[in-house]
């Protein structure tokens, strides 16, 4: 009986210890289907042992938007749709200033937190209404909604990166 309550009481000091993001880190679901995105780095909630993965699913119950926008990329309006990307690090409790998104090809860019609310960015998977595939940027392409004007000016041409795979928390 004495051992079980030094236990108790080392488990229940250990447990008011420890950081309550450290906790919940098991609040995100595993991913069901083919994973789309890793989120590593400065965060306090996650699914495997280096951070966090999203499936399709998973993404598409955070804060999914559909916007038209213009890109240097392409040529008129495209309708985009997929997550915020201020929902993506809400839901992981980023806690860092700056990103470092990957693609599937290792190519890395830094994106600031700030921009994630400062300019709506969006992780998106759609374009068009169609799921987007390797080959056409997907699955997951960085978009900064902007007018036709801005799109010409190429304000945010070295952030919009595709064939997002990861994003680093720093």
């Amino acid at each position: 009986m004495m051992l079980s309550r030094r236990l108790f009481a080392g488990v229940l000091s250990l447990a008011v210890a420890l950081p309550l993001g450290v906790w919940a880190s098991t609040s995100l679901p595993q991913p069901e289907g083919d994973v789309l995105l890793n989120v590593t780095g400065s965060i306090t909630v996650g699914n495997t042992a280096s951070g966090a993965a999203f499936d399709r699913k998973m993404l598409e119950a955070l804060d999914w938007v559909e916007i038209e926008t213009y890109t240097s990329f392409t040529t008129g309006p495209q309708r985009f749709s997929g997550p915020t990307l201020a929902s993506v690090l809400a839901a992981v409790g980023a806690t860092g200033t700056s990103l470092e998104a990957k693609a599937i090809n290792d190519y890395a860019v830094r994106i600031p937190v700030s921009d994630a609310d400062d300019h709506d960015v969006i992780l998106a998977m759609d374009m068009n209404g169609k799921p987007m595939r390797v080959r056409d940027k997907g699955p997951i392409w960085v978009i900064y909604p902007l007018s036709r004007a801005d799109a010409e000016m190429r304000p945010f041409d070295g952030q919009m990166i595709w064939q997002l795979v990861q994003i680093r928390v720093d």
